[in-house]
């Protein structure tokens, strides 16, 4: 299929390597508005500098394309879908849908309403490791989860200047969508409502808020927490954080990527720390993309639709909210 890539920053050049890789992609125009990073792709990356326009429009006017594939900030995220949609092409987007819960709203039912597929690249929920919890739950390893605990210590985004570093509660809302949408995909559960306090460190080079204590609660009486501090400089964890779910026949254990099942109260058979075999699942970009393409082949909604999406969306905003008025959120507010 033919597509069109907005933004060759690092990201945008990171998705243009992995597209290589396959041969049912060919990017026929490129967005890209900074001289710098338009250098940058053409002398070290092989773009054709003829193919790289300014805006979404041109780009749109000069080529025959299919879709979009949208790195730009989030800021943005609503606006080249719009444009897309207005002429006729599905887009999958980098996350998060929309730094403006509303936009995101107005988005998601914009793609609807065109018939066409847009899709956000939550590539976390994609890996092994969460393809494999989910699968060991419903097959009732655990029994029905009461509680999900996250850890996630990480020096994350240390880019000074850059929008993660200068703008408030990126930490929420850029990197703790993934660790969001997990909890949903893992659960397969929404949560009702969110409690969330947020802090810095003295030593932290976040303008924003880089820690946080978040809980979040499920009709079905499952309790999530989230803590976190993104300015970490001691031990870490990795981007997928530490897990631990909790049922009434044991729980199941992340730690740096390995995954374990235990169970050591009343049983006769205890079990501590048993890894459990990782499914072999192809992940990432290219994960995505073969959805992606799948769901426009099939006219159904992709995994990580924008539609569904929005309900990880309302785990960011209702958070953030929550932090600013100190206060419980019921996530149906932001409905």
């Amino acid at each position: 299929m033919k597509a069109i890539l907005t933004g060759l920053g690092g990201r945008g050049l990171h998705w243009l390597k992995a597209m290589k890789e396959r041969d049912d992609v060919e990017f026929v125009a490129f967005v890209e508005p900074f001289e710098g990073s338009i250098t940058r792709a053409v002398e070290q990356h092989g773009v054709p500098r003829e193919l790289i326009f300014p805006s979404l429009d041109e780009a749109i006017q000069n080529s025959s394309a299919d879709f979009v594939l949208d790195v730009t900030p989030p800021a943005v995220h609503h606006e080249i879908a719009l444009r897309a949609f207005d002429a006729g092409l599905h887009v999958i987007g980098e996350k998060p849908l929309s730094d403006d819960f509303q936009n995101a709203k107005r988005v998601a039912e914009a793609g609807a309403a065109a018939g066409l597929t847009h899709m956000v690249t939550q590539n976390y929920r994609f890996g092994a490791q969460p393809r494999t919890t989910r699968k060991a739950i419903e097959e009732g390893l655990i029994g029905a989860p009461g509680q999900c605990d996250v850890r996630f210590y990480m020096n994350w985004a240390d880019n000074p200047g850059s929008h993660y570093v200068t703008e408030p509660f990126m930490v929420i809302n850029d990197m703790m969508v993934h660790h969001f949408d997990l909890i949903r995909y893992i659960s397969g559960q929404e949560p009702a409502t969110v409690h969330a306090m947020t802090w810095n460190q003295p030593w932290g080079w976040h303008a924003g808020d880089a820690c946080h204590a978040i809980v979040f609660q499920f009709a079905s009486g499952l309790v999530a927490t989230h803590v976190a501090v993104g300015c970490a400089v001691g031990s870490r964890t990795n981007y997928n954080g530490d897990w631990r779910i909790e049922g009434p026949n044991g729980s199941i254990d992340w730690n740096m990527g390995q995954t374990s099942y235990s169970h050591l109260h009343r049983t006769q058979e205890k079990v501590d720390k048993r890894p459990l075999e990782h499914l072999e699942v192809k992940a990432g970009e290219q994960a995505m993309m073969d959805e992606f393409f799948a769901a426009i082949a099939e006219k159904r909604e992709p995994e990580c639709g924008a539609r569904d999406n929005l309900k990880s969306l309302a785990m960011v905003f209702g958070a953030i909210q929550s932090a600013k008025e100190g206060r419980v959120v019921a996530l149906d507010e932001l409905s």
